[in-house]
């Protein structure tokens, strides 16, 4: 009885942990630069909140007759956000003195 529970509770157990690998969301570089470089761009002007901002710029970057419109995704976004969170203030201070070194550093963050 103990070799069969076994027998299918380890498969059991395999097909669990798959299953939540593949319905975790998945960026690409590319994804996590994007958001990155958003982020900064509206950090920079300090007004409102970044969630709903980055959701209007890159939703409002679609076309109307685009063929592949990018869609916000949340999740990414509160990734990049909390990433913010977490850097040290003197990599905040850099980042907010140089706009242009704000996207690759918060890049390099989220490769951590």
């Amino acid at each position: 009885m103990k070799l069969l529970s076994l027998r299918v509770l380890i498969p059991l157990v395999a097909v669990a942990l798959l299953l939540v690998w593949w319905l975790r969301p998945h960026y690409s570089d590319e994804e996590k630069a994007y958001y990155a470089a958003v982020f900064c761009s509206v950090n920079k002007a300090g007004t409102g909140a970044p969630l709903s901002q980055m959701e209007q710029v890159i939703e409002g970057g679609n076309t109307d007759y685009a063929l592949q419109k990018t869609h916000f995704s949340p999740s990414l976004a509160k990734a990049v956000i909390h990433r913010w969170a977490q850097l040290s203030e003197e990599e905040k201070q850099r980042a907010r003195q140089n706009p242009a070194a704000c996207a690759p550093l918060l890049t390099a963050a989220m490769q951590r």
